[in-house]
């Protein structure tokens, strides 16, 4: 095996204050980028010669999963908080995407090509920075395509999209792949996207194109209760649960750009957020709900913004002539 990246270290991260983690192509291709919150100080993570995207912060804050092309095509690494240690988990011809963590953080769930179409896989990394082996394991099996695997927060279920009765459908399996079990029923595409649990894993927040355009739907975790929560001419898209569950973040180009909004979870009560030029995407709650990073293009290009939980005191973070997404939250 070769062209794994690995940068030893026997100093253990410092894991205080709130950061954020994304990606930027600031350096010509794209690299991952840390900020912490209390600080402001950003750090380059990842030096690399392909891209590195799609960073996913471990439950514990402790590491980062990402996506990287360094080796020729997408596999899965993963590497300390502070960018030290990255290995490589993947090793195929194929590309893997969509890491997931397990909430106990001794798994991840991703989507790969391997077999010729997508399918589901995780892969056992434990709790130690570097294992001598990491246990892989295919989820699903099936000629359709398997992909965007989600972990309920129980960490016993999966949730995933399959193509297997003929569009687009939510899924729902065993954390070990078994009792495949088909939630959602129409013949429009569901789980476009964007499929998510509730914090108290009652409630699946999914993206549905069955009205003729992408709404955002909510249903019980067994798949009952289906009900649109939003109902607008335009493009509703993104879904993201508050961590107290009781709210729900989305974007949408109803007003003709792209701008964040937040609703009750039932759907009553939306609220922009944003009224900014440009388009605002990606929003990103902080742990303690108190605060929403997200990408703006207000000034030209996109860029790291924070603001409070009701769109108020919005201030830029990032500060470079290139573009920034995939911003997330760790305490």
């Amino acid at each position: 095996m070769t062209g794994c990246v690995v940068v030893n270290s026997n100093a253990k991260p410092k894991t205080g204050g709130p950061r954020l983690v994304y990606g930027s192509n600031r350096d010509g291709d794209w690299e991952i980028y840390r900020m912490d919150m209390v600080t402001g100080k950003e750090e380059r993570l990842t030096r690399s010669r392909g891209d590195d995207i799609w960073p996913v912060w471990s439950p514990d804050g402790s590491r980062i999963a990402f996506v990287s092309t360094r080796d020729g095509n997408k596999e899965l690494y993963v590497m300390r908080s502070d960018g030290t240690r990255q290995t490589r988990l993947t090793y195929t011809p194929a590309d893997e995407e969509d890491p997931d963590w397990s909430p106990d953080g001794k798994q991840i769930a991703f989507t790969s090509l391997r077999d010729g179409t997508e399918e589901i896989y995780a892969v056992d990394i434990g709790e130690g920075d570097r294992p001598s082996t990491f246990l892989e394991r295919r989820l699903t099996h099936d000629s359709s395509a398997n992909s965007i695997p989600v972990w309920s927060p129980d960490g016993t279920k999966i949730l995933f999209v399959s193509t297997r009765d003929g569009n687009p459908e939510i899924y729902v399996t065993e954390a070990d792949g078994s009792k495949p079990t088909r939630l959602t029923y129409h013949p429009a595409s569901d789980g476009v996207d964007s499929h998510l649990w509730s914090p108290d894993g009652r409630l699946i927040a999914f993206v549905s194109e069955r009205d003729l355009n992408r709404e955002i739907y909510v249903m019980t975790s067994d798949g009952s209760g289906v009900h649109n929560v939003t109902n607008s001419p335009g493009t509703d898209d993104g879904p993201v649960w508050s961590p107290d569950g009781r709210h729900l973040l989305f974007v949408s180009d109803r007003t003709g750009r792209q701008e964040i909004y937040r609703m009750e979870r039932d759907g009553s009560d939306p609220m922009p957020l944003t009224t900014a030029v440009g388009d605002q995407l990606w929003p990103s709650w902080s742990p303690d709900g108190e605060r929403i990073a997200f990408t703006s293009t207000r000034d030209g290009n996109a860029e790291v913004y924070i603001m409070d939980e009701n769109g108020s005191h919005q201030r830029r973070l990032t500060h470079a002539t290139a573009e920034e997404k995939w911003v997330s939250w760790t305490k």
